[in-house]
């Protein structure tokens, strides 16, 4: 599952449910282009794979 799905997902029931705002969705999804200039970008990318992959493997 792309993580693009998921952290939109996560997104969206956040503004529904928890009162998330419109501007902290931005301000999170600028702040993600920014790091992904960084150096940090395929660190961050082998966590969210690896973490995606030991959450697929809990299902029944």
């Amino acid at each position: 599952m792309p993580v693009i799905l998921v952290l939109s997902a996560a997104t969206y029931f956040l503004s529904r449910k928890a009162q998330l705002k419109a501007t902290h969705a931005i301000t999170c999804g600028a702040l993600g282009f920014y790091l992904a200039d960084t150096s940090l970008a395929t660190s961050i990318h082998s966590a969210g794979a690896n973490l995606l992959g030991m959450i697929g493997q809990v299902g029944p």
